[in-house]
């Protein structure tokens, strides 16, 4: 029911609005302000208009009670007002003649709002989600009626009210409440920014997010981005404006655009948490940012203002207008940070949400550093690091302590080979973690030197010192660098760490026992393999027909008994269908998604098998995809128009692809998604050549080798290229043995897999600072110093004449958009046969035909993905072979 007009109601802080939208005989709004412990009221029939061109009526009504601000329902037919109200907007306001605002002084504010609207004018500057900036209220010449005119500022624009018609407490409209219950009633001092009063701090620690082992979605939570950027503090009292980072490292002078920006906030104090961005080349950039906050000099903080923007994305309100707001729940304080925050260009709220794992996904498809979760009824805990919050990262990394490093050799004989790392145990000793000797580059390998050289020190600072193979320097544990890495072995060691970056925004002292995320990867592994056992239950059903549920998911499979590779005589094998191949597809796809994920795809489609019709797909633009099914628009040269591709990152799509009788799966070298070694990398794919030049699609994962024997079995038609023999295939076997050889002088790891037909595929995992003109020309290097080796048995000419007998190496598959079949995928050839990765002490006695879609799942019950360890540690070729 509506309260009763005699609740009254004692309230401090900040006066308070409220905009209740009222679908009574006619549709109208009730702006309502907070005035000597009621509501001083007006009917606006069109609603406040944030277009200072509008003038609306404002007809006053009766004064309401306090708790009338809160009520949402449904006013009984019959009675005064019948009909539906919601709380279309609310927040405080103040008056605003002259620029003067009194958000922090109730008394003085009430003061003036009386003085004004006995004057017949009331200038005041609302804080709201909906309205926000300065209006006036204006007494027409009749007396009886006012006008609402909304002021000229930087905050305003042309929509109207109903284009913004849900409640701002629980979202409802007023045409949900005709057949909905109302929603329950809040209290009113969860309307506005309320709490205790104090001075605004001068020096807090910011609360810090413990790490959650998966994802997940939890009505309990909200949910927002990570972001890549330095954690600040903003301090706004009575116009000074402080930055100050989780250290306490003062950060105002280097980022004058956000300072300006904090300085037009309304209120005289404020304290917002928040994420200090650079953006360069279109995307979050860390080191952009990292060369910003070490700068100096006016001038060169004038240009880089300039030349690399700033943002503050704040998501927390700690403090506002005289009152201390951290020890009410979060939920609140989010609340009053969207009505409170002034954004501008440089400074905004973060965006949050109740869908942690689709906000995962967003994270991921983004390119973002993971999600926080944060428990909507939790404080602030200053300075602590509390379970209230949790970071999902994309990727595993964590902060390490640099306590030495070892002596660098070759190019990197000037500066070091590896960073030592460890973290404080609870005794306060220093733990080593491992090594990392990857993901430098030459500008890095100086800037460490110079940092680590004046730190170092004689006696080893780890408890129990770490066996080295090279010469090492112990420095002082001051320096904090952060890691990628797979996992921790059992004794919490790093597996395969990556240098990301050093943290100067970190304290070293602060880096404690890190969390292990032993069950993330495996809660996900234990997802995947829940859906795969679904399918392979429903495929059992003998029907040729069936809709595959996986997951929330459906995918209407057909024709499941057509045979796909029909029966061989010899070697004799029975026919595989497109059941067996979906079987397949669902069985090899925790180890295939991998190679397939963030990579525009090629199909061959043999939707009658591999006897029928064959053709390649790599546009599915006029194609309706469903919504499981990702995709991503590329330009293209040659026709100078926008292409979409599929990307394939999800087991529903693996088996939609397989319904369309995709035999063969071949993709890029590159992808779509800059993590974890390109943070910040361009993702415009789309508009001209340009823009996918200078994008991470520009930027291979990999040095390729494709090797082909051209030593024809006899049996090819003219012309025909060669079919499998096991003599060609020994030699190119023997070709890739020398050439891993090759690769391994030039301390470079390698992998190899089958083609699955006749050739061998080997890939150099490498991080992405190379594109693919430069890692064309390092393959052609490679392969024509082999062919020099070996001129008997290599060959890098196109002439088909002259390859004749001899092993060819395509260096040219280092192209952007050439493609090679993806581990595991299944050849469009009989028997079956997939595309199958190797160790090379297996390729020694493998056959291409020792692999196919039945027996390949015995082959990895014996040995792990050979694959992961290698791919996991990419290897920077410009610190390798020279940035030449």
């Amino acid at each position: 029911p509506e309260p009763a007009p005699t609740e009254l109601i004692e309230r401090d802080g900040p006066l308070l609005f409220v905009v209740q939208q009222h679908a009574a005989r006619a549709l109208h709004f009730d702006l309502r302000l907070e005035l000597d412990g009621v509501l001083k009221s007006w009917a606006v029939p069109k609603g406040p208009s944030m277009d200072r061109a509008d003038k609306r009526l404002a007809v006053p009504t009766e004064d309401h009670p306090l708790a009338y601000a809160t009520f949402e329902g449904v006013i009984p037919p019959k009675q005064y007002g019948a009909g539906e109200v919601i709380v279309w907007d609310c927040g405080v306001y103040s008056p605003d003649e002259g620029g003067i605002y009194a958000f922090h002084d109730r008394e003085a504010a009430q003061q003036r709002v009386r003085r004004e609207l006995e004057a017949g004018k009331l200038s005041f500057f609302l804080l709201g989600e909906k309205l926000k900036g300065s209006f006036a209220l204006v007494r027409t010449g009749d007396g009886k009626s006012w006008l609402i005119i909304k002021h000229k500022d930087t905050h305003w624009h042309g929509s109207a009210p109903e284009q913004h018609a849900r409640s701002v407490l629980s979202g409802v409209t007023p045409q949900m409440l005709r057949t909905e219950p109302a929603p329950a009633r809040v209290s009113l001092a969860e309307l506005v920014v309320h709490g205790p009063r104090e001075a605004i701090p001068q020096k807090l620690a910011p609360m810090l997010a413990g790490t959650a082992q998966a994802p997940f979605s939890n009505p309990e939570w909200s949910f927002e981005p990570k972001l890549d950027g330095y954690r600040v503090l903003a301090f706004i009292d009575q116009g000074r404006v402080h930055l100050r980072s989780r250290t306490g490292q003062d950060y105002t002078a280097a980022f004058p655009e956000i300072v300006e920006a904090l300085q037009q906030q309304v209120a005289d104090t404020m304290l917002l948490d928040g994420e200090l961005v650079a953006f360069e080349n279109s995307g979050v950039s860390f080191h952009a940012l990292q060369n910003r906050a070490q700068l100096k000099l006016k001038h060169d903080i004038d240009v880089a203002r300039r030349t690399t923007p700033c943002s503050l994305y704040c998501f927390d309100l700690l403090h506002f207008a005289g009152r201390n707001l951290r020890a009410l729940p979060y939920r609140l304080r989010r609340r009053y940070l969207i009505q409170c925050l002034l954004e501008n260009k440089f400074i905004k709220h973060i965006h949050a949400d109740t869908d942690g794992s689709a906000m995962y996904q967003a994270a991921l498809q983004t390119g973002l550093e993971g999600v926080v979760a944060k428990k909507l009824f939790s404080v602030y805990e200053a300075g602590r690091r509390s379970a209230n919050w949790l970071k999902v990262k994309t990727q595993q990394s964590a902060e390490f302590v640099i306590g030495g490093y070892s002596e660098g050799s070759g190019h990197r004989e000037a500066t070091l080979g590896a960073l030592l790392l460890g973290y404080w145990n609870t005794a306060g000793k220093l733990v080593f973690v491992g090594n990392v000797g990857t993901g430098f580059d030459a500008a890095m390998l100086r800037k460490l030197s110079e940092q680590l050289a004046p730190l170092a020190i004689k006696r080893c600072p780890f408890v129990q010192p770490p066996a080295q193979e090279m010469p090492t320097t112990w420095v002082k544990p001051e320096l904090v660098a952060e890691v990628k890495f797979s996992e921790f072995t059992p004794s919490l060691q790093l597996r395969a760490p990556v240098f990301l970056r050093l943290r100067d925004d970190v304290d070293a002292a602060q880096i404690a026992a890190p969390q292990p995320r032993p069950h993330g990867a495996h809660n996900a592994a234990a997802q995947l393999q829940q859906l795969i056992s679904g399918v392979l239950q429903q495929l059992e059903n003998e029907r040729n027909e069936l809709t595959l549920s996986i997951g929330s998911r459906e995918v209407r499979v057909t024709n499941l008994n057509k045979a796909f590779w029909p029966t061989q005589k010899k070697p004799k094998r029975a026919a595989f269908t497109k059941r067996d191949l979906l079987r397949y597809l669902a069985r090899i796809a925790p180890q295939m998604l991998p190679h397939l994920a963030d990579r525009a795809l090629t199909v061959i489609r043999m939707p009658d098998g591999i006897e029928g019709e064959r053709f390649f797909q790599k546009h599915w633009d006029n194609v309706k995809l469903p919504d499981f099914v990702d995709s991503v628009a590329v330009y293209s040269e040659t026709k100078d128009v926008d292409h979409q591709y599929i990307v394939c990152n999800n087991l529903p799509t693996l088996l939609w692809l397989g319904q369309a009788g995709a035999l063969e799966f071949h993709v890029w070298h590159s992808r779509i998604n800059p993590l974890p070694d390109r943070q910040g990398a361009s993702v415009k794919f789309t508009g001209s050549s340009d823009d996918i030049d200078a994008s991470i699609l520009n930027y291979p994962d990999y040095l390729v080798f494709d090797i082909d024997p051209y030593v024809y079995s006899g049996k090819e038609g003219k012309g025909e290229e060669p079919e499998f023999n096991r003599p060609a295939f020994d030699k190119g076997r023997q070709v890739a043995l020398h050439l891993n050889e090759l690769l391994t002088a030039m301390k470079l790891r390698s992998i190899v897999k089958t083609s699955g037909k006749t050739g061998l595929h080997i890939f150099v995992p490498i991080v992405r600072t190379l594109d693919f003109d430069a890692v064309r020309r390092i393959s052609e290097m490679v392969s024509r110093h082999l062919q020099q080796r070996y001129p008997k048995d290599v060959t890098i000419d196109w002439s088909v004449d002259k390859r004749t007998g001899k092993i060819f190496i395509d260096y040219n598959m280092n192209a952007r958009t050439r493609t090679l079949n993806s581990a595991y995928s299944p050849r469009g050839l009989h028997g079956a046969p997939v595309s199958m990765p190797l160790t090379w002490e297996e390729l020694e006695v493998a056959y291409p035909t020792d692999f196919t879609i039945e027996n390949v799942f015995e082959r990895l019950a014996q040995r792990p993905d050979v694959w992961r360890d290698v791919i996991e540690q990419k290897q920077d070729l410009r610190a390798i072979l020279g940035t030449n």
